[in-house]
């Protein structure tokens, strides 16, 4: 049985080289959080989070493979999605709030999933957008230049925050489910799934949520203005008629 004392250590304790629980010198405090706890997180999974960004390139190149490969197919998704966004209200009707169950949806389901779906989900949530955001780089119907910049004023703005986001609390969910096939050895095996569960937590609680916060909020307040004001000059792409 897990005692409260030693999952209250557990908590404020930070990860050591090799992911063990290691006690702190500053007391437990948002600004020890930020400047110690969460760095040294990222430090810990830095290179489960570049396997999860490298999912989502290779999403977007399959994404451009898929569009180039099966472009009826492509147009037909891409439709559909634009389709479901209209049956919404379309992009006046869509609120920060909508936007955010959605994200917040996906995203917390990630590290139960990763467990059931030995940890094919998170990949699944990096690659999917990444695939969905090269479908949508062959169709904008422009010059590879003005491509470039409709994809960057389309995406940049909530993306910078979004992305990183969901690259982080994948990898996250990896490490979750990778606990109970890596168990720290100096913990026992409750101690082990307490310390992964945790650590979980802190990562997304202090960044992995309030980064999907602003994404939400910025993709509504910026991103949808840009994505009218493309339409309405014509710099949208449309999709091609058979």
């Amino acid at each position: 049985m897990l005692s409260w004392q030693r999952l209250r250590w557990l908590w404020t304790a930070t990860c050591d080289v090799g992911g063990a629980p290691q006690a702190a010198d500053a007391r437990f405090s948002l600004i020890r959080v930020y400047t110690l706890d969460i760095p040294v997180l990222l430090k810990t999974n830095r290179w489960l989070i570049l396997f999860t960004a490298g999912f989502f390139f290779c999403g977007f190149l399959l994404g451009i493979l898929l569009a180039v490969a099966y472009p009826a197919a492509t147009e037909s998704l891409l439709r559909a999605y634009a389709e479901q966004i209209d049956r919404l209200g379309g992009l006046d009707s869509i609120t920060t709030g909508a936007i955010l169950r959605n994200n917040l949806r996906i995203i917390l389901l990630s590290p139960i999933l990763a467990l059931v779906t030995l940890g094919l989900y998170p990949l699944l949530v990096v690659a999917l957008p990444g695939a969905l955001l090269g479908m949508l780089a062959v169709q904008i119907e422009e010059t590879i230049l003005l491509k470039l910049l409709v994809g960057l004023l389309l995406i940049l703005p909530h993306g910078v925050f979004e992305i990183p986001a969901i690259v982080i609390g994948s990898a996250l969910s990896l490490r979750f489910a990778l606990s109970f096939m890596r168990p720290v050895s100096s913990l026992t095996a409750l101690e082990n799934v307490a310390w992964a569960a945790l650590n979980t937590c802190k990562g997304y609680v202090f960044l992995v949520i309030p980064l999907v916060v602003t994404a939400a909020w910025i993709e509504v307040r910026v991103t949808a203005h840009i994505a009218r004001w493309l339409a309405d000059s014509q710099w949208l792409f449309t999709v091609s008629q058979p």
